[in-house]
This record gives C-alpha cells, structure tokens and sequence, in this order.
C-alpha cells in the first residue's frame, strides 16, 4: 500500500447507540474504498470490523476496531467504537484516533441515549461532527422526525446536507443539497448522479435555505453577502461547509442505507473533500509532571505516536494500533514514554480489522499497528525523545462493578492472574486487583456484561476456566460494651515440660476509626516483661481473624492488668495462645455487633428520574445527601451500604434506559442492623463446619 501525505488523510471516528448501525456504515466505506472485494455484513457473521467470536455470535461490537478506504487522493482511516456503555472505554481511547466523529443514527429508532453520549462526547473532545442517518429502507423509518429531534438534541448547528428520495422500501437514493444533484442506487453502492426527482422540488428549498443560511454564518464576509441579498456561489457554500464542519458551527446530517452502501459515496465525499486532515488537530498536549504543552502535528517534527487499541491475537502475538501524533515513524525505534522502556518496530501495518497489510512508512496523522511489541500496552505514549511528555487524553470511565475470579481448577491461580493480565491489556476499561484480606482476585469493569464478556474470552482464548461471584464485603466486628478481669489462660502437660500462661484483661470499646489499642498495666512481674509482646500478638492475630463471623476486628482497647506464670513451662508460645484466648472471650462478653461500609454514590440522572431514584436508594438502606442541577441532568448524592449497591451498575441502566451513571468510593463504616448481622454470624458457623 502506498504512503499518503498527512493532507491527504481524514481519520474518522464512527459513533452512536448500541445497534444504531456504526458497523454496517464501516463495512460500506472499506467496501466503496476497495479495501476489501465484498460488502461484508455484521449480519451474515462476516463483518471485518466485529471479528471476535463473542462479537459473532452477539451480532455487536465489544471493542474498537479500525480500516481503512482509499477515496479519491485521500487515505480515509475508518475507527469503529462500540456503543454499549458496557464498553465505554474503548470508545473513549479511540478519540485520540479520530479527527472527525460520525454519528450514526438509525431512522427507525432515532435518537437515542448512546446518540447524546456520543454527540457529548465528541465534543468535550472538541472533534467536529457529522451525522449519518442509515436504515432509511427499512419500515417505520423516518428521516424528518429523525432530523427534527437531533435539532432539539444536538442545537441549530444541525442542518441536512441530504434528503431520502422515497423511504422504507420505497428508498432509492438521496439529494445532495449542497450540489442540487441526486444519485440513485438502483445498480449497486456506487451512485449514479442526475437530477432531483420533480416532485421533491419544495422539499428541496425548504431543506436548502436554513442550510445555506448555517452555512452563511461561518464566514463574516460572506454572511455580510447573504444577508445583503446576494446569492452565494456553490464555491462560496463549499468554503463555508469546510469552516463549519471543522469548527464545529455545523453538523451536516446525510442519509443512507449502510448495510446496501447506499448514500455512504456522498457521506465519502463529505468527508474527503471537508473533513479536517491531521496538520488541523490543535487540540494535542503533553504532560511532563506539573508542565503541561501544545503539541503541534508537525510532519517535520520529532516523533509522538498514542496506542490507543491493543488486539491479543494467540497466532499472531500482540498486536499494537497507534496513531502518529507528529513526526514520522522512526525506523531505529522509540522510547515508551509511559514505562521507559526502549522498543523496535518491526514492519508497520495498516489494520483491516485483524488483517493487515505492510506500509513502507510511518506518516504523520496515520494509523499504523506493529506486532510483538514487549513493553507497549493501551495509553502509552510513544516517542523518539526520552524527554517527551505523556500524552493528555480524555479520562477513562471509572470502574463500577466488580466481581471476584477464581480458576475451577485447583493451582490455577496464577494461570488466571496471567490471562486476566493479557486481557486487561486488550480492553482498557477491565481492571484486576487481589484483595489482600480475603486473598480473592478481583475483576473490575464497567457492568456485568463487560465482566461476563471478559469471563467468555478467559475460557475461549487462554483456556482458563472460572467461577464468578460477587466480591467478600469487608465487614468489621467491633464491641459496644465493656468486660473486666477476664482471663485468657492456656496450660497444656504432656508429660515432659509442659505449656502454662495467664493473662486477665479488660477490654472497652473505642471511638470509629481508633483500631486497636494495647496498654500493659501490669505491675509487680505478675508476668515477666519478654512475655507481654507475645500476648500483644496474640490478640492482634486474633483481630486479623474476627471472632463472631470472620471479619477482622476494629476500634477496641485492651489493657492488660494481670497474669500468672510457671518458672518452667511458660514461654512466649503459652501466653500467645493465652492474650488470643482472652481476647476472645473477653469480647464475646462486650456484646459484639458487626460493623458495615457505606459508601458515598454520586448519581448522574436524567431530572425525569430522580424520584425513582431517590426512592431507589431508601430501598437500599440509603439516604440522600443532596441534589444538584447539571444542565438537563440531575446529580444525586446519596450513602448507602455496600452489601447494597453492589451491582447498583446494572440496576441504575435499567431504571435511567442506560442514560444514568454513578462513582462511588467508601465513607465509613456504621452497625449492621441486627437481623442482618444475625444472618451473617449464621452464615459464618456454617462456612466453617463444612471446613
């Protein structure tokens, strides 16, 4: 494949709600671009860009794939997110990938959630936006309700660049507005291009003038012009729409029916011909600690690449796609600015989905993948300089379901720990952790889907098999009461030297957060001094291992005050054994209650629910802290206990249609009420008598 100057190359992002259609306008580009000798189908099972065979077999996209279309002189990138929030991730890192984001909406659905995340997105990223309207053939399609609502959604900047000629299965083609010219389809995706339809005559000016009107408004001397009462020549409306679709003033909507290619050559040529190249992103910065700087797209300049996509591919080995910020590719290597380590590249590629095919440079603006990289992983910064910063990018989606993994097979863990690692390297918005006081290996993502998508591919590409649950709460067992003068006393004869030690204790609660507290007031040598660490240390490992239910003990205080010894069976062993016994004993007598975490949850809803929501959270043993206002949504701020809001990911899609999103970190702990905490002691008997 041929190298392309970096004016020559348009990357472009596709974008929208789950099912919307985003892939099938994907395979219609790479098919109309002659990347690839058929019009694949997500469909028929086929698609290039949903190669996964969780992918396959869902009939949706999971992770972000790229392509690529040769149109005209351009080389025209092709980044194709998924749209389920499950998968938010991907879509996020592959904004530093696109220039231009297309929305794609289906007619028959219209605007929904994802088609706002989306529009959101795109521009907190300050990418342009287009909009591509596909699905038009099919029954209940709509292309004037669907225009409408993405005006009410999106703002004015909206505006039709085509019109359907006929709809459902009446559609044969569409009107370009900006040339006055339709192209029908009745031969295929490639349109064959003649007059509009008669009968479309009104339709046509009434869609032409706020068109022209928008397009006005992007340059002061032409709106002078126009508002003059001059007509605008088709060259004055064409330098306009390439203003205004870069600056964001306008989103050309156009129509189509991707999964026949048809109106996706126009959408080609809106894109080729007004879409921005790379040397137009200004948006790039470095970070270097504190000092943050522009970087400049410069094609001349040192070398700056982003991976923004990682393919675990068990015949081919890593495959690492990155955009080339600046610079070209450096053929003697680079440095990993994000781990420092010093890397070579082997032959770069260009990615059709997994296929790939060599190119003999690296340009700037391009979108190359290179294989086997060792230290490289997603959101590593690339560079020819040492020195260079690590790129700024849009902040990932914050984890918001976890779940514990453990292998079927007994000695797996470690083969888990492996594979979780090497998918978490494909899939930036899976994290794993191992919690050190239940020694479980947490998998973390961003809803139940994502985890259980997760948990197929272990299975399926690295052949570990796991059990999934929800995570141990980490509970505390305290004390509200007070005991005095309890003995710990362990004495054992077996014959020859024998095991002896006594200790009495008091033991009285303390204030949240205290821990636990030893004082030693023993006086008179009741017990010699080198015993009373290891009654310390008995009753601290007796805290690390709970009393009444398991969990670890907290905010307490022990003072020693009293023991006996024998001058030749006692040593540090006997009274270890004799403070945790006291420990235990004493405690059971200072009426034990097991403490719970609440949790601090931020809720972001649409203002329509937040009744549901709030009476949602009194459900759940929660309380609301507060509300405030967010443009048309509402922030809630509530507390609630972990034991309840442990899928709460799920359970706030389902009442919010996907439109609700929450964090949330721990607060502090309160009592577990008692029916509760009965039910926990319970359980606790029982887990330990199948032991």
């Amino acid at each position: 494949m041929k190298s392309y100057d970096p004016a020559q190359i348009r990357n472009v992002g596709l974008y929208g709600h789950q099912g919307s259609g985003k892939t099938s306008v994907g395979e219609a580009i790479v098919f109309l671009g002659k990347a690839t000798n058929r019009l694949a189908s997500v469909v028929e099972g086929n698609s290039n860009f949903d190669f996964e065979p969780e992918e396959v077999r869902r009939k949706t996209s999971m992770s972000t794939a790229v392509g690529y279309a040769e149109w005209g002189r351009n080389l025209v990138n092709v980044i194709d997110a998924p749209g389920d929030s499950n998968f938010a991730a991907e879509a996020v890192m592959s904004l530093v990938a696109a220039d231009l984001g297309v929305i794609v909406v289906s007619a028959v659905d219209g605007v929904q959630v994802g088609t706002g995340k989306a529009a959101d997105m795109l521009a907190e990223a300050g990418l342009p936006r287009a909009v591509f309207v596909t699905k038009i053939d099919k029954e209940r399609s709509d292309f004037h309700k669907v225009l409408a609502d993405l005006q009410a959604a999106l703002g004015p900047a909206v505006v039709p660049l085509a019109l359907p000629i006929g709809a459902e299965s009446s559609f044969s083609g569409v009107v370009d507005l900006l040339a006055l010219e339709a192209r029908t389809y009745a031969g295929g995706p490639n349109g064959v291009k003649g007059q509009p339809p008669a009968d479309m005559a009104d339709r046509i000016k009434a869609a032409r003038e706020p068109l022209v009107e928008k397009l006005a408004e992007q340059d002061d001397e032409l709106m002078m012009k126009y508002l003059d009462g001059g007509e605008l020549s088709a060259d004055d409306l064409k330098v306009c729409l390439g203003k205004g679709l870069k600056s964001g003033g306008v989103i050309p909507v156009l129509v189509g029916n991707a999964t026949g290619g048809t109106g996706v050559d126009l959408l080609l040529d809106v894109l080729a011909t007004y879409g921005p190249s790379p040397l137009e992103r200004t948006s790039f910065k470095t970070r270097k600690g504190d000092v943050a700087a522009e970087l400049k797209a410069d094609p001349s300049g040192s070398f700056v690449g982003y991976v923004f996509k990682t393919i675990v591919d068990l015949q081919t080995g890593k495959i690492t796609v990155f955009r080339v910020v600046s610079g070209s590719v450096p053929a003697e290597g680079f440095v990993n600015v994000s781990t420092a380590a010093k890397e070579r590249f082997g032959g770069l590629v260009k990615l059709l989905g997994k296929k790939t095919e060599a190119v003999p440079a690296g340009v700037c603006g391009d979108i190359l993948a290179v294989v086997k990289l060792k230290e490289t992983r997603s959101g590593n910064t690339l560079a020819a300089d040492a020195a260079s910063g690590e790129l700024v990018t849009t902040p990932l989606p914050a984890h918001c379901i976890s779940y514990a993994v453990k292998p079927k097979s007994q000695g797996d863990e470690d083969k888990v720990s492996a594979a979780v690692q090497r998918l978490v390297d494909e899939d930036v918005g899976l994290g794993l952790s191992r919690d050190e006081e239940s020694k479980e290996f947490l998998l973390h993502g961003l809803g139940q889907s994502h985890i259980q998508t997760a948990v197929d591919k272990l299975k399926r590409k690295f052949g570990v098999d796991v059990e999934m649950k929800l995570p141990r709460i980490a509970y505390r067992e305290t004390i509200r009461g007070s005991a005095k003068m309890v003995e710990g006393k362990h004495k054992k004869q077996t014959g020859g030297r024998g095991q002896f030690g006594v200790c009495y204790i008091d033991m009285e609660p303390q204030p949240r957060g205290t821990g636990f507290v030893f004082e030693d007031a023993i006086f008179g040598g009741a017990i010699p001094r080198q015993f009373i660490p290891a009654i310390e240390k008995g009753m601290r490992d007796a805290t690390t291992r709970g009393v009444v239910a398991g969990y670890p003990v907290v905010d307490l205080k022990i003072r020693l005050v009293d023991g006996k010894y024998h001058d030749v069976d006692s040593d540090a062993r006997s009274f270890e054994m004799a403070g945790s016994r006291g420990f235990k004993a004493a405690f059971k007598l200072c009426k034990p209650i097991i403490l719970e975490p609440i949790m601090n949850l931020t809720i972001l809803i649409p203002d329509e629910s937040l009744g549901d929501i709030m009476g949602d959270v009194s459900s759940r043993r929660g309380r609301i802290m507060g509300t405030d206002a967010a443009g048309r949504m509402t922030v809630v701020k509530a507390q609630a206990p972990l034991s309840e809001v442990q899928t709460y990911a799920s359970d706030l899609r389902s009442m919010t249609s996907d439109r609700g999103s929450f964090s949330m970190e721990t607060s502090h702990y309160e009592e577990l009420p008692p029916q509760l905490a009965e039910k926990l002691v319970s359980e606790a008997k029982l887990e330990e008598e199948e032991e």
